[in-house]
């Protein structure tokens, strides 16, 4: 179960890789909840951490589609932030050229 709400975002504006750290809890319905302060209105909750953890890529994506951008999200592998999980976001567009130039090197 996931559920997303809108972000508002300029879509002609250019985007630069975004960290987002990620909070989770477990609710009293026997249910994960992941939150995050700096991507607003990610909500995504599944019955199980594992689940948990597939959603959550898919739910950042869909907040930044939803606002205009097309995003590669992964997790990162650093626990900086206390009681949060890194993700970073950035934009498909740098992640295509890369693998185009790399392409060409190889």
């Amino acid at each position: 179960m996931t559920r997303i709400v809108s972000l508002k975002m300029n879509p002609k504006a250019s985007m630069r890789a975004k960290l987002v750290h990620i909070k989770i809890q477990e609710g009293k319905a026997g249910l994960f909840y992941a939150t995050s302060q700096d991507l607003k209105g990610l909500l995504v909750a599944e019955p199980s951490l594992d689940a948990l953890e597939r959603a959550i890529p898919s739910a950042i994506a869909d907040l930044y589609r939803a606002g205009g951008f097309s995003v590669v999200v992964t997790k990162v592998d650093d626990a900086s932030r206390e009681g949060t999980s890194p993700w970073v976001a950035f934009p498909a567009e740098v992640a295509k050229a890369e693998l185009e130039r790399q392409a060409l090197i190889a």
